[in-house]
């Protein structure tokens, strides 16, 4: 389905592309609305270059969106329709998106915004929102796989993991600026196609590439990159200082706003919290027993139902093991994380 108007193009394409599914996606993600994105700019630099496409898959509607401007002049509204498809997923798989996409979004929106060419705030709180689960950084950070491989461009993970044969395109994203050019000055047919379908493959690839999940070490990758937990919470990487797991975060948009909260326990539980509607930020300061090299948590003194962490080998007699010799168990941490903040939601906010 092709929607014009006066400002735009918004193509509608319907797929049954399938993301990676496993006991620890349904973890980390459970019930969370879940889209592909990638971007297409005339250059690197979001304070000089523009915002000209965008391409989403909603992978609970199956639907692709793809959000084209015509010439350069159309950005604001292209920016803004394509702002609209995102508010509608909670967790956007990308590719550098951490890096390139979601900052150049940003940058872009603040730009049109000091212009007097948006006005209205919530957008930025779209972009604040949602959760940027970036494989290029899994990849990276948390996977053999970058020892195996020439480099770590997107294509080539693909042609590693079997997927180079469901690709159709066969332009780079210099090429695609390039014709991009050519289609704003003359309306060239053909050059549009390439650069939509350049798009439309990186995206639909996206969603066949989260297998590559399945090789990476996902505990170690939230650890570090932080994950969504509780109501409108992401976690950042936490750490352990003394007596004491740290662990910390961002606040995202809600209805109710940001909230500010000082405490310095939960019950009769030592536990130090800081809310800032300020600076968006929260953390939890939790008492650990430091012993014979390890670290533990006391699950009964903290509130948190040790049948929930019990499966866990490091569980025992309440008593959860968050560190040892070889260093942090980040599914612990995680899952300590996870459940705590839980009960902090439920009891005090």
């Amino acid at each position: 389905m092709l929607c014009y108007n006066k400002y735009m193009k918004h193509i509608i394409e319907s797929y049954q592309e399938k993301l990676y599914e496993s006991v620890i996606w349904n973890q980390y993600f459970p019930g969370m609305n879940v889209g592909a994105l990638d971007i297409e700019t005339t250059g690197l630099d979001p304070s000089k270059t523009r915002f000209i496409l965008g391409c989403l898959y909603n992978c609970q509607t199956h639907e692709l969106h793809q959000v084209l401007a015509e010439n350069r002049q159309e950005e604001c509204e292209t920016l803004c329709e394509y702002l609209e498809e995102i508010a509608k997923v909670d967790v956007v798989i990308t590719y550098n998106g951490r890096k390139f996409d979601m900052p150049f979004l940003a940058k872009r929106l603040e730009v049109l915004t000091k212009g007097g060419k948006i006005k209205d705030s919530r957008f930025r709180d779209i972009l604040d929102r949602v959760y940027d689960l970036d494989l290029f950084v899994v990849v990276r950070g948390h996977s053999p796989i970058k020892s195996m491989v020439p480099n770590l461009r997107q294509k080539t993970i693909e042609n590693y993991m079997g997927l180079w044969e469901t690709r159709t395109d066969e332009i780079s994203g210099a090429d695609s600026v390039e014709l991009y050019y050519r289609y704003e000055k003359t309306g060239d047919k053909e050059a549009e196609q390439k650069i939509l379908l350049h798009n439309n493959d990186d995206v639909r690839q996206l969603t066949k590439l989260t297998r590559v999940l399945s090789k990476c070490d996902i505990h170690k990758a939230m650890y570090n990159m932080g994950f969504p937990a509780g109501r409108n919470l992401v976690t950042g990487k936490p750490s352990v200082k003394r007596n004491q797991l740290i662990i910390q975060g961002v606040q995202k948009p809600a209805a109710g706003g940001y909230i500010d909260y000082v405490g310095y326990a939960l019950g009769s539980y030592p536990v130090e919290t800081e809310f800032s509607s300020a600076t968006r930020e929260f953390r939890f300061s939790v008492p650990v027993i430091r012993d014979s090299g390890l670290t533990l948590i006391d699950l009964n003194a903290a509130g948190v139902h040790a049948e929930e962490l019990e499966r866990f080998p490091s569980c025992e007699s309440g008593f959860l093991i968050i560190e040892d010799a070889k260093g942090p168990k980040h599914m612990e941490i995680n899952h300590f994380t996870k459940a705590f903040i839980r009960k902090f939601q439920e009891e005090e906010l």
